[in-house]
């Protein structure tokens, strides 16, 4: 018996959708291939946008413990600018936001299986034939099944036979690193409300306080830097203490929660799936839609976005060729623009100007940031 819509992938694109679908009584079979509750490679930051999304699907991000931020600081070397965002977000733990949505998909009605990985994705006359993979105490067990509908949500992962088109202008040599923290008890308050964003030649580090206290590091350096500090953690802590005085003090000042940090590369910054890629009955989303770069902090917005936007298309009988068109058009806009910045600012001399012109016209930060929202004037009207 075929199935009506199976998502491959518990993060938030997947969750979201399983919970939209769910919840219009379509039944919906989510596939996520760890076991339980885990840490990924994130800034941890969700945007204004962000929030009112999870708002709509049951999340409760103060109950959850996120901390609201409502100020960013810039650093390029020893150069410090400072503003208001023109909105308040949030910061949580991915480990603590995918649980709580994995939740409400269950609550909704979606029948989740954790720990099953999807091994081969083919077409058929009428649909999909699905091979999945799960791990129990007993061992390994292997699942054939079909699906009318799939929607295609493992992030950053690629699926066997599946890669997304990457032209060679989106590839890159960056390496994405993340340690969670514990700030000593005098430094806590610096850290409330306050997200800070250290610039350096072709990356970036970012710095915000989530639950509990803690703070996260997520940050963006090339190969050969990671290979030129000795491809280890502790040489790359030191090389980025000595990007700047501001950063070797907030690393003076907070000790490490894990033993070694989690890592991921080849991330496609810039990718934007083409509506000439659309596969009938195959919705991508997320990730697998479209990769902001990451300073932009809109990941998890447009994990959300097209979550939403796919489970509205489907569930009103739309196929995967008019949602794909629908999110070309509502992502290229803000993820070109936030190309271009980043960009500008992986250089020494586009980080110089950005900074003179954001303290000539005061207004500029605010509107850069809201070009590289993802659906906001919709969601403020």
């Amino acid at each position: 018996m075929s199935e009506e819509t199976v998502i491959i992938g518990g993060g938030p694109a997947g969750a979201a959708a399983a919970i939209k679908l769910s919840r219009q009584g379509m039944p919906v079979r989510l596939l996520e291939r760890k076991p339980g509750p885990h840490h990924k490679v994130c800034g941890e930051f969700i945007s204004f946008e962000a929030a009112q999304h999870l708002e709509e699907l049951g999340v409760d991000l103060a109950a959850l413990g996120a901390e609201p931020i409502r100020h960013v600081r810039f650093y390029n070397g020893e150069n410090e600018l400072a503003f208001d965002l023109p909105f308040t977000a949030w910061s949580l733990s991915r480990r603590l936001l995918d649980s709580a949505l994995i939740e409400q998909a269950q609550c909704a009605g979606a029948n989740v299986e954790l720990g099953t990985a999807v091994k081969q994705l083919s077409r058929t006359d009428d649909g999909w034939r699905l091979v999945s993979r799960r791990q129990s105490s007993e061992g390994q067990a292997s699942t054939a099944f079909s699906a009318q509908t799939v929607f295609l949500a493992s992030g950053k992962h690629e699926l066997r036979n599946w890669k997304r088109k990457v032209e060679a202008s989106h590839r890159n040599d960056l390496i994405g690193l993340k340690m969670h923290f514990n700030p000593i008890e005098l430094q806590q308050p610096q850290w409330r409300n306050t997200v800070e964003i250290h610039l350096f030649n072709g990356g970036y580090a970012g710095l915000e306080p989530i639950e509990k206290g803690r703070v996260n590091l997520c940050f963006l350096i090339s190969q050969d830097i990671y290979k030129a500090c000795g491809s280890n953690w502790p040489g790359v802590l030191d090389w980025l203490g000595r990007t700047s005085s501001d950063m070797k003090q907030r690393l003076a000042t907070l000790t490490p929660r894990w033993c070694e940090p989690l890592a991921v590369s080849g991330i496609p910054y810039g990718y934007i799936r083409s509506p000439d890629d659309s596969v009938p009955s195959l919705f991508s989303l997320g990730d697998q839609a479209a990769v902001i770069p990451s300073f932009a902090g809109d990941g998890i917005a447009i994990a959300l976005h097209t979550a939403t936007l796919a489970a509205h298309v489907h569930a009103a009988g739309g196929d995967s060729s008019t949602y794909q068109r629908l999110a070309f058009n509502d992502l290229t806009q803000p993820v070109r623009d936030a190309e271009r910045l980043a960009s500008m600012l992986s250089h020494r001399l586009g980080r110089k100007a950005a900074f003179a012109c954001a303290r000539l016209w005061p207004t500029l930060p605010r509107e850069m940031i809201l070009r590289t929202r993802v659906g906001l004037s919709q969601l403020m009207q």
